[in-house]
């Protein structure tokens, strides 16, 4: 599973957690390895009122061109209505998702905000380029490490560009860093993530992880924009541990999220 979500972070299918804050046309995961690309997925993130939404989907499913925003579905340019079915790729809404499942092996989720999920069967393992990396089984080598090269997220996620005939879309700058931000918002994170609620979750997906990237958020974040930066990440946590098999309970509260 490959994830986008809130403020601009990624997981790769390898498991690598990194912030990439680019608005450009990005080459999510591709099947770059093989003569016959089965299927290639372009993402395009905006700031809007200093919230970050995933607001353009391009997916070549098949040999078909799906494309998808928060107010329509175009199949080869065409608007589609849901439930769609094509040729093995069936475009349906279900409960606030947008989904897309493709027989070769692929499923596709997106919240038409900020998150967005891609599964993929193994039998692509080691053949996929993107933000989502090369599903090697092997964190941080061949993303982040790159012929004996260190390459930071900025470096990595710039490589991913895709831009339009008409588009010369300028790279993100790397994020300022923020020292000792971190103390003061370590414990509603550990408090929200470590509660009862996700108990199941635990064993399942790695908590620490999200703790730092609720961290960094509310470092990275206008204090006017704390609960959205926080939230992101408590939902994402949520999805993943739903997605591994758990069973999160509602963390939601009316005086958070």
């Amino acid at each position: 599973v490959c994830s986008t979500w809130g403020n601009f972070h990624f997981k790769t299918f390898d498991g690598d957690i990194f912030y990439f804050p680019g608005v450009c046309n990005y080459i999510f995961a591709s099947n770059c390895k093989s003569p016959y690309e089965d299927f290639n997925i372009q993402i395009r993130r905006t700031v809007v009122e200093n919230a970050t939404r995933i607001t353009h989907v391009i997916m070549k499913l098949e040999g078909a061109v799906i494309e998808l925003t928060s107010d329509s579905v175009l199949l080869d340019g065409k608007p589609v209505q849901m439930p769609y079915s094509y040729m093995g790729v069936l475009i349906e809404r279900s409960n606030s998702y947008l989904k897309v499942s493709a027989k070769l092996g692929l499923t596709f989720l997106w919240n038409e905000e900020d998150a967005l999920l891609v599964e993929l069967d193994k039998k692509y393992a080691n053949q996929t380029c993107g933000l989502c990396g090369d599903f090697n089984g092997i964190p941080i080598s061949n993303e982040f490490i790159s012929e004996k090269t260190k390459l930071t997220p900025i470096q990595f996620g710039n490589q991913q560009k895709m831009d339009g005939p008409t588009e010369q879309c300028a790279d993100p700058l790397p994020p300022a860093s923020l020292a000792n931000c971190s103390a003061e918002f370590a414990s509603i994170c550990q408090t929200v993530l470590t509660s009862k609620a996700f108990t199941s979750c635990h064993a399942l997906v790695n908590v620490q992880d999200y703790i730092e990237t609720c961290v960094q958020d509310l470092c990275h974040c206008d204090s006017s924009m704390a609960d959205f930066c926080m939230c992101n990440t408590f939902a994402e946590y949520s999805r993943q541990c739903a997605h591994a098999g758990g069973q999160p309970l509602n963390w939601r509260t009316s005086g958070l999220c």
